[in-house]
């Protein structure tokens, strides 16, 4: 009998290793993680999140991301997939977080449906991370961190935050995420793109202390599909065309982003090469190299939106100021204002909140853009 454990324990550390060995192999040859995307269906189990006439968001938010993995796989079987929850369980904000961290992922897309005691409110949105760009995107984040009072120990997994309490939410002023532009991007994409595939209406992007997005370390957005307490657009959100089209609107966005900035580039295209060998004109928005004013010294801006295509000077979007433009992965990035000072950005940056509620500042140095963070740190020791 001991010699035929002996056998088997050999037998199953062969198997093993003939298992391992193709996994360190891959890693040896330098292959390539894939695109990641983590999709995170709000709510689960004992917490049915939001509830409509006839239905329950936990239910909602499932469907519409299941649909969006399907068409993510069909039109991009190299992207890989996961879901935070696949079933109807209850999965701690701080948990999804982590899924996606632990993945090593390259987007969080966690998808809910919106809720409010005026029964007229209506419409999909999109948001970001931030301190909350209005009262009712604080008031959508306060809803959605109140499921941490039922989570176990939340008191000391989430360091006291008190999801009722507006003096929590001031952690979220300070946050100056290197992913803050690139979630700005893909949520205006997908929120384009929610839009143009259903008639619920447009209520933009937004920015709010969700602590699901605090947690991540990648781009994350967190999709309101539309509001489960409002008649019209329960109809919507909870009927089967209604879902495939919000599906098919978030994942046009993700392709836009993906076909961006996800997949293998081409050599980029030098403006200044083509400014040597043809002598053509170099634009403002082409060179930015014009905006330092002086070596090794950072130049701050503050960006206000960014487009697929280049916008005439009058565009509403501008809402009539004076922007200056340049153009980085495809995109046309829009931009006011420009100082060395960090301190004259943020006060001009407070003067135009009104008008940008999602304006950030950036920065550039020696004509490359640069980490804003790392920026600023050259700008205070320079004091």
């Amino acid at each position: 009998m001991c010699l035929y454990r002996r056998y088997i324990k050999t037998f199953l550390l062969i198997l093993l290793l003939l298992v391992a060995v193709p996994e360190c192999f891959a890693h040896k040859n330098g292959k390539k993680k894939p695109f990641t995307v983590v999709i995170d269906p709000g709510h689960g189990g004992v917490d049915p999140g939001a509830l409509g006439r006839r239905s329950k968001e936990k239910d909602i938010n499932m469907s519409v991301s299941r649909m969006l993995a399907n068409l993510i796989k069909d039109n991009y079987p190299e992207v890989k997939i996961i879901f935070t929850r696949t079933t109807d369980v209850k999965i701690p904000l701080v948990t999804r977080a982590n899924i996606a961290n632990d993945a090593n992922a390259d987007l969080f897309i966690s998808i809910h449906s919106n809720a409010s005691k005026k029964t007229t409110a209506n419409g999909c949105e999109t948001f970001t991370l931030g301190a909350g760009s209005s009262v009712e995107a604080k008031a959508a984040a306060m809803y959605e961190n109140e499921v941490i009072l039922s989570e176990e120990n939340f008191e000391e997994m989430y360091k006291g935050f008190d999801p009722h309490s507006s003096e929590s939410y001031i952690i979220f002023e300070l946050i100056r995420s290197h992913d803050m532009e690139l979630s700005a991007e893909l949520a205006q994409m997908v929120q384009n793109g929610m839009v143009k595939s259903s008639n619920l209406t447009n209520r933009g992007v937004s920015s709010a202390g969700f602590l699901v997005l605090h947690r991540t370390v990648m781009p994350s957005i967190l999709v309101e599909l539309g509001f489960i307490t409002n008649s019209k657009d329960e109809g919507v959100i909870a009927s089967s065309n209604g879902q495939k089209n919000l599906a098919r609107g978030i994942f046009n966005g993700f392709k836009e982003y993906y076909e961006t900035y996800g997949k293998p580039k081409k050599k980029e295209y030098n403006h200044s090469e083509e400014k040597e060998t043809k002598g053509a004109k170099v634009t403002k928005e082409e060179k930015i190299e014009e905006t330092a004013p002086k070596k090794d010294e950072p130049v701050f801006k503050i960006q206000i939106l960014v487009s697929s295509s280049k916008l005439p000077s009058n565009d509403a979007r501008l809402k009539g100021v004076k922007a200056d433009c340049y153009k980085e992965n495809g995109m046309y990035k829009y931009t006011i204002g420009e100082s060395s000072d960090y301190n004259e950005i943020v006060n001009l940056k407070k003067e135009i909140s009104t008008k940008f509620k999602e304006a950030f500042v950036i920065a550039f140095m020696n004509g490359k853009k640069i980490n804003t963070q790392e920026a600023i740190r050259i700008f205070k020791n320079r004091q």
